[in-house]
Order: C-alpha cells, then sequence, then structure tokens
C-alpha cells in the first residue's frame, strides 16, 4: 500500500501571483485619489506645515517621493523652492497637474527608481509613502543617490507603536490594515520604530520624531515618525 501511493502523481495547483506593493499602490489610488483642499488637509496634520518644511527652501532644488494630487508639493512651489514630484498612480498626476497650474513639475516615477540624475536635489520630502514600498532599503538608496553631497532628506511613515495602531487593531482585529487608509481597497503597509529608520538610513544619522496624537502624549503615541537628515558631503 505504501508503494502504491508513493507512485501516485501529485497534482499540481495553480496559484495566482500576489499583486506587488506598487501593484496594490496604482490600484487602490487610482480607484481612490486622495485629493483634499489646502486648508482641510492643513487641519487635519496641523504639525505638517512646520515638519516638512515648506517654507524653509527658496531657490533649491527640492523633489517629493510621492508627491499625490500635489498639495504639499504646492507648498513648497509657492514658498519659492524649484518643486519636482513624482507619482506612479495616474490619477494623481492628472490631478496633481491640474492644482499646480505648471508651478511645479510633477513626473511618472517609482520611488525605487527616481529618473533623474545623481546629485540632482538639495532636498528630498516623502510624506507617507516608505511605509508602502516592499523594498525600502531601494528607495532609500534611490534618495542618497539624487541628492547632492550635503544635501537633506524628510521622511514621513507610519508608526508601529501609536496610539492609531492600538486603536485600530483594537476595533477591527481581523483587517485593520484595510482600515487605515481613505478605502478598504488592499494596500501595502509596513510600520515603522524609530530603531528600523535608523537600520534602515545606517550610517546616515537620523533625526527621528513623532507627531499626530490625538489623545496628547505625542511624543510617544504619535502616528507619524519624521525622519530628517543629510548626504554625507
Amino acid at each position: 500500500m505504501g508503494a502504491a501511493l508513493s507512485k501516485m502523481p501529485l497534482r499540481r495547483v495553480a496559484t495566482e501571483p500576489q499583486p506587488s506593493a506598487r501593484q496594490l499602490a496604482v490600484e487602490h489610488w487610482n480607484r481612490t485619489p486622495l485629493f483634499l483642499a489646502e486648508e482641510e488637509r492643513y487641519s487635519i496634520y496641523p504639525w505638517l506645515y512646520e515638519a516638512a518644511e515648506f517654507g524653509h527652501h527658496r531657490g533649491e532644488r527640492v523633489l517629493e517621493i510621492g508627491s499625490g494630487t500635489g498639495c504639499d508639493l504646492f507648498q513648497f512651489a509657492k514658498h519659492g523652492a524649484l518643486a519636482y514630484g513624482i507619482d506612479v498612480t495616474p490619477a494623481h498626476l492628472k490631478l496633481a497637474r491640474q492644482r499646480l497650474g505648471g508651478r511645479a513639475q510633477v513626473l511618472f516615477g517609482d520611488a525605487t527608481s527616481i529618473p533623474f540624475a545623481s546629485a540632482t536635489f538639495d532636498y528630498v520630502y516623502s510624506h507617507g509613502v516608505l511605509h508602502h514600498i516592499d523594498h525600502p532599503e531601494k528607495v532609500v538608496h534611490e534618495i542618497i543617490r539624487v541628492l547632492r553631497p550635503g544635501g537633506r532628506f524628510n521622511v514621513h511613515v507610519y508608526s508601529l507603536f501609536s496610539y492609531f495602531t492600538a486603536w485600530s487593531i483594537f476595533r477591527h482585529p481581523l483587517d485593520w490594515k484595510r482600515r487605515i487608509e481613505n478605502s478598504r481597497d488592499p494596500v501595502y503597509i509596513n510600520l515603522y520604530t524609530a530603531r528600523k529608520l535608523r537600520r534602515l538610513f545606517a550610517p546616515i544619522k537620523l533625526d527621528v520624531r513623532k507627531y499626530h496624537s490625538r489623545i496628547s502624549l505625542e511624543p510617544l503615541l504619535g502616528w507619524y515618525l519624521v525622519a530628517k537628515g543629510a548626504k554625507p558631503s
């Protein structure tokens, strides 16, 4: 009986290839593009204007990775930066170009392969993008590559240790990650700690701070980690 069983052919079960993190992001935001008026965005994130340094880069070349519908990019341009943005979502690119009206350039571009030459930018900014990418080390490499020596970066990601993470898991333990973004369409999410960010950007030293908590204790329980650093000169 055992010998007979060992000779039985095995049936191969076809499996559907899993969508990549990039595919999930494009599908998610093409269906539900995240378009907010300036007043609404900066009332939801009152800390963002200063944390992003919108008004501090006049005359500098600024790149936003994952520029979305262009609200943050518009702030850099309004304050005199030479502003450029990249995004992979067609719906976002269309809305961003409408919003910006030529005040900044927005291009199709993947964060893991930025379509600019090395040492092009003085400042690279990204809000809420890195945690949707499954190969973040490639993004870090590209950020450093496109920065000039001494140029600075400012990256915002979701924090693992936050009131919002705990509250989301408590309310929706089985599918809490699908309750975070602006729709329940699936999207890749990787939550971060300060230690994880420092390992990712090593050997560059980071200044990491927390923002955005609605129950006080923002430095401990904030939903966003803001990591700032500079390319070695």
